[in-house]
């Protein structure tokens, strides 16, 4: 989990000044000192309505209004439901669902002596629900829920206590229950435990109440919205004294509303009442900016706070329906500017890049007037916004996988990426000084890392020191691909990794597997076996050494191997090692682990194990020391891997040779999976629980080496595949190259919330550009009455449905075959 720890006895930096928007009546450089206490922008079913007043001269407010909202009479009864008018035998109106959305962008006026004042009402709410709504019969004997959103309908005789739909409460024990309970005093200030209550429980009402659409179609309504109201201008004037007007001054021309609040009443965690106060209480007015890719401008949020004093949840404006996304109440962002951010990310840029490429577009943006700490931190209000906007984002994180290969890919490639990290100025990592178990929690670590940005944006602050135990730190692997059990072993890797030992690992690992060196009667072997080992796996020993030295170095070499050799070059003491990834020949991201330490063949051999698959064929550039390591890791399931040929396709002390793997031959596609799905140890394509690990294919540029026991070039059924797994790993390395020249365009991250989510993001949006394009292939290919499909592998596949006529006119079909064919996605 992640801790604040905050060092007492060192002084404390001083928070740094957060632009706040200026009236025309205050000083350009003058700049409101930090708030005392950060509010949170998260309200539950929030909405709000924009009321401005302009002045026009009364010689152009002269027109009749056709507008339905003021033609319409000012009946008593035109609140009640159209059942209950005919009842009481009132002519029932026409329905105003169609009227309302036809008038929701119309003004309404009234004349007053010497100018026109006109009212613009802006509805912030998509939907309008009448007052009256709450419960009224609808029919004699019956009644309905009173939350306006359900339908659902019941008997007086058998109302239930809460709505079988939406769960509303129908009955009003739970008030009265409340008027009895104390409520909080507003006019006190928090205290420490009770601003820790108000944090936690913030952040849990903006994870249940604010949940974001993925996909840019579903926000298309509210992207509209945004451009309206950026276009919109609506201007609000003051008049002066003057009696011909010309002391009149235009306040504002802009279409945004300038106030904000929350629509709730009670709250939505514990339904108590909400408190909406002034001055010196726990729920002061804010001012903040308003951030558009078109304007900045000042406005005002109205916050709101629970009353309970186990709850105290801050309620503010947060409705997505006129596009704007709060963040601590100091800034309000329209959400396409969170959807170029995403797009510039997909496209490699730095976080940091992404946001000022998204308000630098516009030369004439406002932004550019302030000055330099200004738009700094709005900016960082920006980042520390879209994190948190990410972290509602509602994703399917299997729609990543790829359309070919499915949950099981036959290839996989390992891939490191150096290019973005994290610093360790401001972060410290903790190991166990226990023995912690293998095992991470990957759902609790991805959902402690949204909640630090959803908090973080919530309660902007500076954190001097983050401090992260780096044992509970999990992969990010698609749900579908993901072992029952996953695994991090970096706990166990020594403080400082060192070069290769000296000495060959592969034949200490032959003298286990020949039985000539017993581990667990190491020190049944006398002198001379012990020396005669440490000779045959080339380590030099002094001949006046003792049995307890030579088994001292035997133990250390041995343990050297068994913790995983060193397969990368070291990062620097102030960073971490990057991100190790296993990606498919489609380049579609499987799955990735992300290093503190130096990267070591046992970090391959953890991904691999908390793959719900381990692959037949991996690729890497450090075979033999992932095969090593399995060997002495995990000696069972290694022999019925690959035996005694330590990964290779042939025994690693012969002279190698081509050899014919029928396993790897590919196979015509098929739907009945079943027996193959019931072994984890047997591969679903493949049948075979046989598996290799194996070096890449020489580049474009490079020569081929010598022949060697794990190179692709031995099998034959993987020479069709050289040339997809070459192109992989050739684009992988020349854009870590790039980024070892180019040092001042790496990526550097102080936030692990930050980097961790971003690294996430990443690996997600360029693998699903991949499957998109794999699916925008198949449905070209589709012919009439075929769909896409996903097989039990999530393979992409083609169903053919046939119609009920075309079931019957089939003779000899029977009822277990269906009626669908499939047909499978080849690559």
């Amino acid at each position: 989990m992640i801790i604040r720890c905050f060092l007492f006895y060192r002084k404390v930096k001083a928070r740094p000044k957060v632009p706040i928007p200026l009236r025309q009546n205050r000083s350009s450089s003058i700049v409101q000192k930090r708030p005392v206490r950060p509010i949170l922008p998260a309200p539950y079913n929030t909405g709000g309505t924009l009321i401005q007043i302009f002045t026009v001269p009364a010689d152009k407010g002269k027109f009749h209004d056709k507008s339905p909202l003021a033609a319409a009479p000012q009946d008593k009864l035109s609140g009640l439901k159209p059942s209950t008018l005919k009842q009481l035998g009132q002519p029932v109106p026409p329905t105003t669902a169609n009227q309302n959305s036809a008038g929701k962008r119309q003004l309404v006026s009234s004349l007053k002596d010497g100018g026109l004042n006109i009212l613009s009402v802006v509805p912030l709410e998509p939907r309008t629900v009448s007052s009256f709504d709450l419960g009224l019969s609808t029919a004699r004997g019956r009644g309905r829920c009173r939350n306006p959103a359900c339908d659902y309908m019941y008997k007086n005789r058998h109302k239930p206590a809460k709505c079988p739909k939406c769960d509303c409460e129908l009955t009003q024990k739970k008030s009265k229950a409340k008027k009895s309970e104390t409520l909080l005093d507003p006019y006190k200030p928090l205290t420490p435990g009770q601003i820790e209550i108000q944090r936690q429980n913030t952040v849990q009402l903006l994870r249940t109440s604010l949940q974001i659409p993925e996909s840019d179609s579903d926000l298309q309504e509210t992207l509209s919205l945004i451009e309206e109201l950026n276009d919109l201008k609506v201007i609000l004037l003051e008049r002066g004294n003057g009696e011909d007007g010309t002391d009149t001054k235009t306040l504002l021309e802009s279409g945004w509303p300038q106030m904000y609040e929350s629509a709730a009443t009670h709250c939505g965690l514990c339904n108590y009442p909400l408190f909406k106060g002034g001055k010196r209480t726990i729920a002061e007015s804010e001012d903040c900016w308003l951030l558009t890719d078109k304007l900045l401008q000042a406005v005002t949020l109205h916050v709101k706070v629970c009353l309970n004093p186990q709850c105290l949840a801050l309620h503010s404006f947060t409705d997505l329906h006129p596009g704007l996304f709060n963040v601590g109440n100091r800034l309000l962002v329209s959400i396409n500017l969170f959807l170029k951010i995403r797009n510039s990310l997909k496209q490699g840029q730095s976080p940091s890049q992404a946001a000022a490429t998204a308000l630098d577009h516009n030369p004439n943006h406002t932004i550019h007037n302030l000055c330099l700490e200004d738009s700094s931190q709005i900016q960082e209000l920006l980042l520390s916004g879209y994190w948190a906007f990410e972290s509602l984002t509602v994703r399917d994180y299997n729609d990543m996988i790829c359309g070919v290969c499915g949950v099981a890919p036959k290839i996989e490639i390992a891939q490191r990426d150096t290019s973005n990290v994290l610093e360790l100025k401001s972060v410290e990592f903790t190991w166990p000084t226990f023995l912690a178990p293998d095992e991470v929690l990957v759902d609790d670590f991805w959902l402690t890392m949204e909640s630090e940005a959803i908090e973080q944006a919530a309660f902007p602050a500076d954190i001097p020191i983050t401090r992260v135990d780096a044992s509970i730190i999990a992969p990010f692997i698609p749900p579908l691909m993901r072992n029952l059990t996953v695994i991090n072993t970096e706990k166990d890797k020594p403080p400082s990794q060192t070069e290769q030992p000296s000495g060959d690992p592969s034949v200490l690992v032959r003298l286990i597997h020949d039985g000539l060196l017993r581990l667990d009667k190491i020190e049944d072997h006398n002198e001379d076996e012990l020396r005669g080992i440490l000779e045959r796996c080339g380590i030099s020993v002094s001949p006046g050494c003792t049995k307890k030295e030579l088994l001292a170095s035997l133990i250390n070499f041995y343990t050297r191997v068994y913790s995983g050799l060193p397969s990368a070059a070291q990062p620097s003491s102030h960073l971490t090692a990057g991100k190790l990834s296993k990606v498919c020949p489609h380049k579609v991201v499987s799955s990735s682990k992300y290093l503190v330490r130096g990267e070591t063949a046992r970090d391959h051999v953890d991904l691999l194990l908390s793959s719900r698959f381990w692959p037949p064929v991996y690729v890497c550039d450090c075979a033999h020391e992932v095969a090593l390591c399995t060997d002495l890791q995990y000696p069972t399931m290694a022999t019925q891997m690959w035996g005694r040929n330590q990964g290779s396709f042939c025994d690693p002390f012969e002279k190698p040779e081509c050899v014919s793997c029928e396993e790897l031959q590919e196979q015509t596609y098929h739907t009945d999976l079943s027996l193959a799905l019931e072994s984890q140890q047997t591969h679903p394509i493949t049948k075979s629980s046989s598996c290799w690990t194996v070096h890449p294919p020489p580049g474009a540029n490079q020569k081929p080496p010598p022949a060697e026991h794990h190179s692709m070039a031995l099998c034959r059924q993987l020479e069709p595949d050289i040339h997809a797994v070459s192109e992989a790993v050739t684009a992988k390395v020349e854009e870590n190259a790039t980024a070892e020249k180019d040092k001042p365009n790496l990526i550097l991250f102080n936030n692990p919330a930050y980097y961790y989510l971003h690294n996430r993001l990443v690996d997600y949006l360029s693998s699903k550009d991949i499957v998109s394009q794999q699916i925008t292939h198949v449905l070209k290919a589709c012919q009439p009455g075929e769909v896409v499909i996903r097989d039990s592998l999530y393979r992409l596949g083609v169903a053919q449905i046939n119609t009920k006529e075309e079931v019957k006119g089939m003779e000899g079909q029977t009822e277990e075959e269906g009626s669908e064919t499939h047909e499978g996605c080849s690559g």
